[in-house]
């Protein structure tokens, strides 16, 4: 009997010591696209990025793991950094394919986010608005942001009161979107004098016009000041081609005077009189430097971009 008794102990115990050494899955790399061999320009390889960038991550098993350093079983450093580069692939892309791309992204994350996996979704939410929304990020696209807005108020997983931030979000992205009518406004121009000639953005004549929406103690506006008075757009704005409205929306009128030297003469330096544009009703601006592309007709070409980006237009 003292045996028979001890046989059943000794086999629990080897059960139990088998699962406490049963290793954990350790977290993985981001597993890489591998371009096909026929495809050999850059173009080509951007276009098949963006459509095959998430089909591994997605083939990957599910994770059990609760782990805070995983997403879907990826490290989470690699994660963030493989997003990095698929943020600037979608940059590289045609509007069209980047959402296609981002909206895709989005059902099979949802799909996750259903199945009870719902790290990878609010990991690529957090990760969007980093890249695409963030006004200091070097590849700022509300209209990126925008498909991947879609993705996330469309989301089944997600809850009214999780979509709420991203609503108002949409709808400061939807105002003034590229190809659409900016919206015009009053500004008061600052004239040589020092009297003030009140006007609208319509009222503007020429091919392009740059808004340089701008501040006195802004370190970033004179740094893209001092950008755009050594690039070529001088040549475009000295023939008349390029119109420059740098516009102040704040109220301290006498620090704004002070700085009217700094900027050169042949540009429209103005401020909101009605002080209407800084209380997002119909920019919606987030922060100040911003930029502004406008065509002859004054429809949108490239909203709140980079500096780089403006300059490129032109050169390109």
């Amino acid at each position: 009997m003292k045996y028979r008794a001890f046989f059943p102990f000794v086999a629990l115990c080897i059960i139990l010591l088998g699962c406490n050494s049963k290793k954990a899955v350790e977290p993985i790399d981001f597993p890489e696209v591998n371009l096909p061999v026929y495809i050999n320009d850059q173009e080509q390889a951007v276009k098949y990025m963006a459509q095959n960038f998430w089909d591994k991550f997605f083939a990957l098993p599910k994770e059990e793991s609760k782990a805070s350093n995983t997403v879907h079983g990826v490290d989470s450093i690699s994660f963030e950094k493989s997003f990095g580069t698929y943020a600037r692939i979608l940059t590289l892309t045609g509007k069209t394919l980047a959402d296609k791309s981002v909206t895709e992204l989005f059902e099979n994350l949802d799909s996750l986010a259903t199945e009870g996996e719902r790290r990878p979704l609010l990991a690529v939410m957090e990760l969007m608005e980093h890249y695409f929304y963030n006004p200091v990020s070097p590849v700022l696209d509300e209209e990126i942001y925008l498909s991947a807005l879609g993705g996330i108020l469309r989301a089944e997983s997600l809850t009214e009161l999780e979509k709420m931030q991203y609503e108002y979000q949409y709808k400061i992205c939807a105002m003034n979107r590229e190809g659409t009518p900016a919206a015009d406004f009053k500004y008061r121009e600052l004239l040589p004098d020092g009297k003030f000639r009140e006007r609208n953005l319509y009222d503007i004549k020429g091919e392009y016009t740059l808004i340089f929406f701008n501040n006195p103690d802004c370190g970033s506006c004179a740094e893209i000041l001092e950008v755009i008075k050594d690039s070529p757009l001088v040549g475009l704005i000295q023939k008349g081609e390029l119109k420059v409205l740098a516009m102040y929306i704040d109220e301290d009128l006498s620090a704004w005077r002070n700085n009217r030297e700094k900027y050169p003469k042949e540009w429209i330096y103005a401020y909101d009189g009605q002080l209407i544009l800084r209380d997002n009703g119909i920019y919606g601006l987030r922060a100040i430097p911003s930029l502004y592309l406008l065509d002859k007709e004054k429809r949108v070409i490239l909203k709140d971009a980079p500096v780089d980006r403006i300059i490129s237009y032109f050169i390109l």
